[in-house]
């Protein structure tokens, strides 16, 4: 069976020809038919080689391409997003619609805040009821003395910490996330989170370097407390009616170490009311009959003791009892005090870590990503995949390959072997007819007729046709030139990938193509930490021996019993404020780096070093000139309220009876008693001439003062026997009206190795060993280097002041250390991509669309042309009629054209044949074969019309991601672009960082107070220049004691405000607007209106903030202002005994204690000398502090010509005043208190000007593009119709006929199952039937067993033949399978495709009527019979109802073949396949 089934294989294949001519074509030269055949056979061997080898390579290479394929998704939800980021979240890229997002719309924070800061124990209430007005007479360790200052301070630290806290959140949701690209659920969290930690750090570090500071200053200065627990003040009388005033220290311990002396210790409250002794209250020892305040301290100011506080009382109801019991003004507050205790957990931290965390016990947040992702609004989503071919485009191609190859290899076979046999018949002619070789090739191109038809062959249908096949393939050529020449030049924005680049190769593909390339970070949250370092270079000072405690000690020694103007009287406190600054320098820089370095650098791609480091030089500046602005403010605040309120301090006082306290004695009778009592005054602080008593500035006036400061060498004049001194410059070295004053106004000149000053300042020190101290003269071993001056390495000069270091933090050098390729490593990008303008295909692409598009075009235009010049010919022959005639006659010709067109394509499409006969089949005869044509050219139409428009549907119906580019837009292009595309437009910048000043300008207008010679120094001075040095001469009351302090005050307020705001502004425009794309106009102006607006609210927030938290720490320590305006020393005197001095607290108006309120103010006046008149002045408070009291004050003195004048009149100021005009426009009252417009930081007005020009030209943008999704494009759907049309064509027109053919065998194999003859002796007939004989049955039987053995032969061949096809098809199958596998195999990423294919299976039913019909004279039809007989050879024998069906059936007998055959009849005439039976 194998064996014949290879025979017949074989016969086929030799016998197999496809380039036999055509019925309609014909051999215009007489050829040797054998030959020909021969030669036809050739070419179709060479063909069908060809034809499988080209479609077999040109497929493989295309079904085993693998393309990095964008994928579009619409319609994102967060639950897709979810699945996509999980699946391809390397690649997957997501843009936002809106770029910037407020946290406030999707950020919910929930703080919990510790029990203690929403406790009755804050409250008011509980407050005002431990204040005890005689506190000073309790001991210092007495828990009553300062249980009011501390839970004061306790409130405010709460209310502080409630203050920031809100202000974090404001900051937090005013602050806009900008996200260019839609970010996971946990990017999203761990930006947020960093921007919340980032803000609550940066509160927290200044609040607690701005604390570090204050208690630093506190420390140098040494204030005096009215509680009397750091410094007391005692009086002795003596026979002469002289007072003598002496200041000691209070000592926390009984270890001999002076630096000990305000170690804290356990509060105690004191439980006998026996009269204290002055020992007790300088050396607190432990006192009997005493009960301990657990967790509450005591210390030198009540601020040192609340910080170590761990309010253990507060959590237990026995204690808190015990507090109600010795401050009876809380039994007064109706509270159940079983509900009052804290309730949170005792951690048992001290108050100054719970501020330092803000008391925030739980801070915990809430993220709504659905809001974040509504507000983003994603309108797509895409990702990069690497997919083989898809099955559909395979199909399609094939088909397109498989019609184009048809034709190429048609012409290519032929004429190859043409040429072959032609040339060796050439080359046996003679050499002389080689010349006409070129006459023959144009004679053959002339006589080229490719429209032959047999039944018109005349000349002028033969020249006809040749016009026509000119026609055609100047049309084809012409196609294919105008298809190579759109293939080729076709140019479309590629996306090119390179998958895991190297650092290398993003700097090589950044330098080719710039701006375009873009690297997604698979990180897109990188810490700043990760790729930059800090290594800090101070000052030298901070790092030598002078900031020492050795050094300091020394200094310390060598005050002793020295002139009070001596420098060496306060150098060691002066150097101990040097060496806590630079401490204090040092933790500021080092917090500011770790919330620096702590924060999150938002990066969605990959960025070039060139704007990587514009960005990192901008984002350090702003931390640096932010970190020290922040310092500088401190700075500048705490030395401000210091000089203004004139707080008494005991800087250079010793710890025992110093008889100098700057304090004068005035007698005065006991109110209660009406005995003789005294009160102490404050002398004011003034600076002394250089070796004099005399006071040269008054610190009041101007506390800017200051003198060079000198050492007094003690000489011994022998020749006047009188002791002088010598007076030493110290180079550098200046005394102020405050320790830290001169300090900060002082430089370093004198310890330089270089200065003469630095020997000579040794020289006056007084050494000391471990365990004494050595006299002057002795050798003095220090281990302490003089500072060498480098300016390679220095940026301070010798000769810079303390001051201008302390403003740069004391830093040299901020040393940052960054890393690109840690950021790159860090950013870990995927892949890159970038967009490049390349040819759409390759070569073996345009070759394989050239393949796949010329079959359609050539059967176009094979049935366009002969139609085309037929209309051409026509139309000429109507042009050469005349111009009468076209204009009578053209309507009616027009209809009668379109009738005739209209009937003969009706009659054309119903015997429409497109099969030739030999297509049907060799061994078909005509009739059948044009039968057979006919229903394979329907089933041709109907199977191609679908066939093309599924194909073509599906192909329309695919979405293609469609991106259209514009390169280099001008703005008027942009905007034109985004009135058409909208948010869909993305412009990506050629500089992506820049600073806002560069397009933003803003312009402020201040207060006109500001503005005037109010806040100028020369003008201050100046009307303050008649008055009296020494404001003591002046009433308690008088206006003009205050004057000095408010003129100053209003000054320095205007002139911090003013630089507050320009640092703001500043900050603002020198930051950098990092913009990857564009931003449009509306967006851009909203961020910086929103920028804008963040900068207005946290800048007054920060200034008088510090401001108020600072007169709350001063009024908290009860701090004595030398204006004895908030506290006075007042009590009894006795006889050469030193008696303690308690406090009282001043009362203003209704009775408010400053004691209780720091707020408390009267009305201002003028008192003039022996006279009881007082002249009010307008506006001005006079209170407890001269600070507190200006800022409750108001401006309408300014405004007021007659108060400015009164003014003049009590100052003696000469020179005019105007005053401050009303007419300007301003949106403060003049009644608006300076509290209010130090809250506003007296803006007026501030207007923005935004450059959206200016902002564009520097973003420049490189390319502007418009992604869509589109599923029809006219132009790709041509071309796909042009090339399955081809392929369709050919493929059906040889798979139609062979359906037709199979499916007629099919009907007539099932027809003989089911037919039965039955033997009858006769037949009735009418209209002349032929009568049976009785051969009729013999014939039949005989019929039947012939039937029986062909039927058996049939299955065997049959079998046969299905056995080859099935081994043929496995082997294409084989072959087909292997690329595709290959591809899957190879492909990286696998695509998992669904497609669901749903097949009709149509049965046709044949049903034959039971109803009997009147047998009738049949009528055939001549067809083809496939018979095994000659045609001479067949005789109708006769005509019978053989198989009873009541359709007449004819039986015919062969005479050359021994057989009969039967032909049954259908009912249409028509008679179908035969029967044979063989009569053997």
């Amino acid at each position: 069976m194998i064996k014949a089934s290879f025979e017949w294989i074989l016969k086929k294949v030799r016998n197999y020809n496809l380039f036999m001519l055509d019925k309609d074509d014909y051999d215009e030269d007489i050829k040797d038919p054998i030959l020909v055949l021969k030669h036809q056979k050739y070419k179709t061997w060479l063909y069908v080689i060809f034809l499988t080898v080209c479609l077999y390579i040109l497929f493989y290479i295309t079904i085993t391409k693998i393309e990095s394929e964008t994928i579009v998704i619409s319609n994102i939800t967060p639950d897709i997003f979810a699945k996509l980021s999980f699946e391809h979240g390397k690649t997957l890229s997501c843009p936002c619609t809106t770029i910037t997002i407020p946290y406030k719309s999707f950020v919910f924070n929930n703080i919990t805040m510790h029990s203690v800061c929403s406790s009755v124990f804050v409250d008011k209430q509980w407050i005002e009821r431990l204040y005890f007005e005689k506190a000073s007479l309790f001991l210092p360790i007495d828990f009553r003395t300062t249980a009011f200052s501390q839970f004061k301070l306790l409130s405010k630290f709460c209310s502080f910490s409630e203050e920031l806290i809100s202000q974090i959140q404001t900051n937090v949701y005013n602050t806009e996330f900008v996200t260019i690209e839609l970010f996971s659920e946990r990017q999203v969290e761990l930006n947020v989170n960093g921007t919340i930690e980032f803000q609550k750090n940066d509160a927290r570090g200044r609040i607690m370097s701005f604390v570090d500071y204050l208690r630093m200053a506190i420390r140098g200065i040494n204030f005096v407390s009215a509680l009397g627990t750091n410094r007391i003040i005692t009086i002795l009388q003596t026979t002469d009616q002289t007072y003598h005033t002496a200041t000691s220290s209070v000592k926390y311990t009984s270890n001999n170490d002076m630096n000990l002396k305000c170690l804290l210790t356990d509060s105690i409250i004191v439980n006998t009311s026996d009269p204290l002794e002055f020992s007790q209250r300088i050396h607190l020892y432990a006192i009997p009959k005493s009960t301990i305040v657990k967790g509450f301290f005591a210390g030198c100011i009540p601020l040192e003791a609340i910080f170590e506080s761990t309010l253990d009382c507060l959590y237990e109801l026995e204690c808190v009892q015990l507090l109600l019991e010795y401050f009876p003004n809380l039994n007064q507050m109706d509270i159940n005090w079983n509900n009052s205790i804290l309730s949170s957990k005792h951690e048992n931290m001290s108050v100054i870590n719970y501020l330092n965390n803000l008391f925030v016990v739980n801070w915990s947040k809430k993220i709504n990503y659905s809001a974040y992702f509504n507000q983003c609004s994603p309108s797509m989503c895409t990702y990069t995949t690497k997919t083989p071919v898809v099955l559909s485009y395979a199909i399609t191609l094939f088909i397109s390959l498989y019609g184009g190859l048809i034709i190429i290899l048609r012409l290519f076979a032929s004429y190859f072997i043409d040429i072959i046999f032609e040339s060796k018949a050439c080359s046996n002619e003679n050499s002389n007819q080689q010349n006409t070789n070129t006459i023959t090739v144009i004679q053959s191109m002339k006589r080229l007729n490719l429209f032959k038809k047999i039944h018109h062959r005349t000349e002028e249908n033969i020249k006809q046709q040749r016009i026509i096949t000119r026609v055609y393939l100047i049309l084809l050529f012409a196609s294919i030139c105008i298809l190579c020449l759109f293939t080729t030049l076709n140019n479309e924005i590629v996306t090119i990938t390179e998958l895991n680049p190297s650092l290398t190769t993003y700097k090589s593909l950044e330098r080719i193509y710039s701006t375009a390339v873009q690297c997604p970070c698979s990180n897109k949250t990188i810490s700043f930490q990760t790729f930059i370092s800090f290594s800090p270079t101070f000052h030298q000072i901070c790092s030598s021996g002078f900031v020492t405690e050795h050094w300091i000690s020394i200094l310390k020694i060598s005050s002793g019993d020295q002139i009070i103007n001596d420098w060496r009287q306060q150098a060691y406190v002066q150097f101990q404020i040097l060496s806590d600054l630079c401490q204090l320098a040092n933790k500021t820089i080092y917090d500011a780096i770790q919330r620096f370095l702590s924060q999150v650098f938002i990066v969605s791609s990959m960025i070039n070093e060139i704007n990587f480091d514009e960005q990192l030089v901008t984002s350090l500046k702003q931390f640096y000139q932010s970190t020290e602005y922040n310092f500088h403010l401190l700075k500048e605040i705490v030395p401000l309220i210091i000089q203004v309120d004139q707080f008494y301090g005991a800087v250079g006082k010793t710890d025992m009876n110093d008889l100098k306290t700057d304090l004068t004695v005035e007698v005065i009778m006991d109110e209660t008693t009406n005995n003789q009592a005294v009160r102490l005054l404050f002398i004011p602080n003034g600076i002394q001439e250089i070796n004099s008593t005399l006071i040269k500035y008054s610190c009041s006036i101007n506390p800017d003062s200051q003198m060079p400061a000198v050492i007094y060498k003690h000489l011994f004049d022998f020749n006047s026997n009188n002791h002088k001194n010598l007076i030493v410059n110290m180079s550098g070295s200046v005394r102020g009206c405050l320790i830290i004053d001169s300090l900060f106004f002082s430089t370093l000149q004198c310890l330089y190795i270089d200065s003469d000053c630095f020997i000579l300042l040794l020289s006056y020190l007084r050494k000391t060993s471990t365990s004494h101290v050595v006299s002057e003269s002795s050798p003095l071993p220090l281990p302490i280097n003089p500072l060498v001056y480098d300016p390679t390495v220095s940026r301070f000069p010798p000769n810079t002041s303390i001051s201008t270091m302390m403003k740069l933090l004391m830093v040299e050098q901020w040393n940052s250390f960054s890393s690109y390729q840690l950021f790159y490593e860090s950013c870990a990008p995927i892949y890159c991509s970038y967009f490049q303008k390349s040819n759409k295909t390759t070569f073996v692409g345009v070759i394989i669309i050239l393949v796949s598009m010329i079959g359609g075009i050539a059967v176009s235009l094979r049935i366009l042309t002969p139609y085309l010049v037929k209309l051409i010919f026509k139309m000429t022959t109507i042009c050469k009629k005349t111009t009468e005639q076209v204009h009578r006659n053209c309507l009616d010709q027009l209809k009668i054209r379109i009738q005739n067109i209209i009937q003969r394509l009706r009659n054309k499409l119903v015997g429409l044949n497109i099969f030739k006969s030999h297509e049907i089949g060799s061994n078909v005869d005509r009739v059948t074969a044009r039968t057979y044509g006919l229903w394979a050219t329907r089933l041709y139409i109907v199977l191609f019309l679908t066939g093309l428009t599924i194909l073509t549907f599906y192909t329309m119906i695919q979405p293609k991601v469609l991106t259209t580019k514009f390169d280099y837009p001008s703005s008027t292009r942009y905007n034109h672009l985004k009135e058409i595309y909208s948010n869909e437009l993305k412009c990506t910048c050629s500089r992506i960082s820049s600073t806002y000043i560069q397009f933003v300008k803003i312009e402020l207008v201040f207060h006109l107070v500001c503005t005037r010679e109010f806040i100028s120094e020369a003008w201050r001075l100046d009307f303050l220049s008649n008055l009296v040095p020494n404001l003591t001469v002046y009433e308690q009351k008088d206006y003009r004691r205050f004057l000095p302090a408010h003129l100053q005050f209003l000054q320095r307020l205007c002139q911090m405000s003013i630089e507050s705001v320009n640092n703001s502004i500043n900050e603002l425009l020198t930051s950098s607007l990092v913009t990857v794309e564009l931003l449009s106009q509306i967006n851009f102006k909203n961020r910086i209106d929103v920028l804008i607006e963040q900068s207005k609210s946290n800048t007054p927030v920060l200034f008088s903030r510090l401001l108020i938290f600072i007169q709350s720490i001063f009024h908290g320590n009860a701090f004595m202002s030398m204006y004895g305006t908030n506290f006075e020393y007042t009590g009894t005197v006795a006889l050469y005994k030193f008696l303690y001095m308690p406090t009282k607290a001043i009362i203003y108006d209704n009775k408010c204690s400053c004691g209780l309120s720091s707020n408390c103010t009267t009305q201002a006046i003028f008192i003039e000398r022996n006279s009881s008149k007082n002249i009010t002045i307008k506006g001005i408070k006079m209170g407890c502090t001269p600070s507190e009291s200006f800022l409750l004050s108001t401006l309408e003195c300014f405004y007021d010509q007659s108060c400015l004048n009164l003014t003049q009149q009590y100052t003696n100021y000469k020179n005019s005043l105007n005053p401050l005009s009303t007419t300007n426009l301003s949106r403060f009252l003049p009644n608006t208190t300076i509290n209010e417009l130090m809250k506003n930081l007296f803006i007026e007005k501030l207007s923005t000007e935004i450059n959206y020009s200016t902002y564009y030209e520097h973003c420049l943008p490189s390319i502007c593009s418009h992604t869509t999704i589109a599923k029809f494009n006219i132009f790709y759907t041509i071309s796909v119709i042009l090339s399955i049309q081809g392929g369709l064509t050919i493929a059906l027109k040889w798979i139609c006929p062979k359906l037709i053919r199979i499916g007629s065998k099919i009907y007539y194999n099932r027809r003989r199952q089911i037919t039965s003859i039955h033997p009858t002796d006769s037949l009735e007939m009418s209209c002349n039937v032929i009568q049976n004989t009785n051969e009729n049955i013999e014939m039949t039987q005989m019929n039947i067993i012939s039937q029986n053995n062909i039927m058996s032969r049939r299955i065997r061949l049959f079998s046969k033949m299905i056995y080859v096809i099935v081994l043929l098809l496995c082997l294409a199958l084989g072959i087909i399978v292997f690329p595709i596998f290959y591809v899957q195999q190879n492909s990286t990423t696998h695509v998992s495709l669904v497609a669901d294919f749903s097949s009709t299976m149509t049965t046709t039913i044949l049903t034959s009527s039971s109803t009997s019909e009147p047998i009738c004279h049949p009528q055939f039809e001549q067809l083809s019979f496939n018979v095994y007989c000659r045609a001479y050879s067949l005789f109708l024998s006769t005509v019978a109802d053989v198989n009873l069906d009541n359709r007449i059936d004819v039986i015919l007998y062969c005479d050359s073949y021994p057989s009969i055959n039967v032909l049954l009849g259908n009912g249409n005439d028509v008679v179908p396949y035969p029967y044979s039976l063989c009569t053997d």
